[in-house]
């Protein structure tokens, strides 16, 4: 819990606008994940292109600030008692399922301490999957009451929390199928699985409108993975779910991409799938149940494996995106071991050293998130296992304290040519450096970097151009970066970024009415701590000139 808002945490809650923006719970619905960052119709433009709607988990973000403020500690404790309530709610639905307590007990105990779970607990941002993984388990929870029963009412209330678990994150979205296929399975004639059906279709479709409200009717851009990544993926995750130990921090989807046997196992698991959906379509009396778990598996896992084709996102594979797959694969292990030893106590005996191995894994990863951002990142030892997400942000870290190393770092990125993120890290990491050397004022060397800018690609980032006219008035040239600053402020008139960076310039400009009128107006639309905090900076400042 003394660990700080850490690389997206920023984006999503200590410095997203939307937070503290007084019109949130008006809008919270139809605005994009990460909040409006401007309200001029270029910034809107931009914003739909982040394809990601997860407005309750906004919203969970916007109690917490109300609650604690912006103290990370509160922020923390939230994800800790989400996962504590997670537990619990598997613990009653195993129970509610007929199994006994000491496999019910077992199951939510590994899964407590599930190794990739790290980043869900112990990461802010991680909170997505533990609020989608509560609300299908509470939507699952009343569903098996619902067979039980058959009272229409827990059907309804089960689709209630499957359209909460949609709004947390898109990730369950294939629970529906899966609770066709149980209806059709179970319910004697076909018209019933369809009736049964129609309140999870109407909260997907209802899910479905306000994401497009959010997002508009925009399709992210294609990434360039191929069915073989794809079937790659599948088998890694597969994999590591048996073996959940030595794991990085990140996950370097790059070395997964180009693995053979991961690739074999992915299309093998993949053609499991396509038989085990046969099976289930075929109705018969006695359906295998591990045909229905790895067919259930499959689908859940579906959704993470298809985020690599999508171009809005530079990490595609995660730990955290295997969280409720963790529960599955746990509870059905624990299962497994009861059924097939003979000897009780030996299934406890082995269940409780694994759980003991889990501990050992997840706790020191854990501990790694109660720091500051900046120790946080410093104390990567091993830094080539990790993705080149993580590099970037080591090495940005890096550069005020060791420049030196922090150029290692970048020269590691840019030299492997062949990765398919390459060139998006090559444009940030030349930002990051043309900004360095800019406040540094070592303009040879900003200068450097901004040619190399150039010549990469033809339209340029709203950080390239700011970064460009401090570089200009750092040299005497205020008229020239004023209108570069000018032209941002009218292609993004209303955007918090553009309205923040433009009056940074007027600061070190020594144009202190422009700049205290451009954050006034920054803070009125988006008040954020960081704006508020410099206007009032900016006020201070003035009132010592006027004495």
């Amino acid at each position: 819990m003394n660990g700080d808002f850490l690389w997206d945490d920023k984006f999503f809650i200590s410095e997203n606008p939307n937070i503290m923006s007084r019109g949130f719970l008006k809008y919270f619905l139809i605005t994009p994940f990460g909040g409006t960052i401007g309200t001029d119709e270029n910034s809107i433009r931009l914003e739909r292109l982040m394809q990601f709607y997860r407005p309750l988990t906004s919203f969970s973000y916007w109690v917490d600030a109300k609650i604690w403020g912006f103290n990370p500690a509160g922020f923390h404790l939230t994800n800790i008692l989400l996962q504590i309530a997670n537990t619990l709610v598997l613990c009653f639905i195993l129970l509610n399922l007929g199994l006994n307590r000491t496999v019910s007990f077992f199951s939510c105990l590994l899964f407590s301490a599930f190794p990739f779970h790290f980043e869900n607990v112990a990461w802010i941002s991680g909170r997505t999957d533990l609020l989608s993984f509560l609300f299908a388990a509470l939507s699952l929870f009343f569903f098996i009451s619902f067979l039980k029963r058959k009272k229409y009412w827990l059907l309804i209330l089960s689709s209630l929390f499957y359209f909460f678990s949609l709004l947390s994150k898109e990730n369950n979205i294939f629970l529906i199928v899966i609770y066709f296929f149980i209806l059709y399975w179970k319910e004697p004639k076909f018209k019933n699985s369809i009736i049964g059906i129609i309140p999870f279709g109407t909260a997907f479709l209802l899910w479905a409108g306000l994401r497009s409200t959010a997002l508009g009717y925009l399709s992210p851009g294609y990434s360039g993975r191929t069915l073989l990544d794809f079937f790659s993926t599948i088998g890694f995750y597969f994999i590591r779910l048996f073996f959940p130990f030595n794991l990085g921090f990140t996950v370097d989807s790059y070395r997964i991409f180009k693995n053979i046997p991961y690739l074999i196992l992915g299309i093998i698991l993949t053609l499991l799938f396509v038989l085990a959906a046969l099976l289930l379509l075929k109705k018969r009396k006695k359906i295998p149940i591990l045909a229905f778990i790895h067919f259930s598996f499959y689908l859940l896992l579906l959704p993470s494996v298809v985020l690599i084709f999508s171009a809005t996102t530079a990490s595609f594979l995660a730990w955290r995106f295997l969280y409720l797959l963790s529960a599955l694969f746990v509870c059905y292990l624990v299962y497994l071991l009861f059924a097939t030893l003979k000897k009780k106590f030996i299934s406890i005996i082995l269940l409780s050293l694994l759980f003991f191995l889990y501990v050992v894994e997840i706790y020191p990863r854990n501990k790694n998130f109660g720091k500051s951002e900046a120790d946080f990142w410093l104390s990567f030892k091993n830094i080539e296992r990790e993705d080149i997400l993580a590099k970037f942000n080591i090495g940005a870290t890096w550069l005020p304290k060791d420049e030196k190393k922090a150029l290692e770092i970048f020269d590691d990125i840019i030299s492997h040519r062949e990765h398919h993120s390459h060139l998006l890290f090559e444009i940030r990491i030349y930002e990051d450096l043309s900004q360095y050397y800019t406040f540094k004022k070592n303009f040879p060397m900003a200068e450097t970097y901004f040619k190399k800018l150039l010549g990469l690609q033809e339209f340029q980032s709203q950080h390239f151009y700011f970064t460009y006219a401090f570089f200009l008035a750092f040299q005497g040239k205020i008229s020239e970066g004023e209108k570069i600053v000018a032209g941002m402020l009218e292609t993004f008139p209303l955007n918090h970024l553009v309205l923040l960076n433009a009056a940074r310039f007027y600061i070190v400009t020594e144009n202190y009415e422009r700049a205290r009128e451009l954050l006034t107006k920054d803070c009125d639309l988006f008040p954020t701590k960081e704006g508020l905090i410099l206007l009032k900076k900016l006020e201070e400042e003035r009132k010592k000139s006027v004495k």
